[in-house]
């Protein structure tokens, strides 16, 4: 029983820098993504053309 508890042991070692690696990249992604959301309303002549249409 021993062996079966190292051997876990040994493979979430072994995995532990491919979860943090993929915590990074999607912490990136959602900090990409909320930096091109604006939270301005539109003004100027983003907002003439809004009510053009």
């Amino acid at each position: 029983m021993q062996t079966n508890t190292t051997q876990q042991n040994q493979v979430a070692k072994g995995l532990r820098p491919v979860v943090y690696l993929y915590a990074a990249l999607n912490i990136a992604v959602a900090a990409l993504l909320f930096s091109t959301v604006s939270p301005t309303l539109a003004t100027g002549p983003a907002q003439e053309m809004a009510s053009l249409r």
